[in-house]
């Protein structure tokens, strides 16, 4: 069995808790967790970035690519024994339903579908929406739900 790293305690994950990984420098993603936020009413996800030290080593741990800041990573049930890694159609098929019941049909859409929409627009969204030229750094309200924002 694979040890679990846990996060520094004031950025403790609750159990059956989520944690989006998204490219910190991109603004679309950033705007991805301002949404997430929005909507989460019961605040079961939790942030990291993809160039951060928590991100890494779930990637590592679960065979990920850790230079992949192209997708979209959601480690389901973080901390537990039951924690998943997915990554880009299959976290959609888990982040959106969660959020809004009625996208459960996202779970019909062949996987390899949502697998190329996500690639296609990873491709083009720096273009698109553009790009900070660091990792921004997380309100003092969003920071309750990041595991670390270095």
């Amino acid at each position: 069995m694979t040890a679990m790293i846990e996060p520094p305690p004031e950025r403790a994950i609750p159990n059956q808790r989520h944690v989006v990984f998204i490219d910190g420098t991109c603004v679309y993603c950033n705007w991805f967790v301002h949404f997430l936020l929005k909507h989460d009413a019961k605040k079961q996800f939790f942030f990291a970035y993809l160039q951060g030290g928590y991100a890494r080593a779930a990637l590592q741990r679960h065979g990920g690519k850790i230079d992949d800041i192209d997708g979209i990573y959601l480690l389901l049930h973080a901390g537990t024994p039951s924690e998943t890694l997915l990554l880009d159609g299959r976290a959609a098929r888990e982040i959106y339903p969660r959020l809004f019941p009625s996208l459960i049909f996202m779970r019909w859409i062949p996987l390899f579908l949502l697998n190329a929409f996500y690639r296609l627009f990873a491709r083009y969204r720096y273009r698109l929406f553009g790009r900070y030229n660091a990792c921004r750094i997380p309100t003092v309200e969003e920071r309750k739900r990041w595991i670390e924002s270095e």
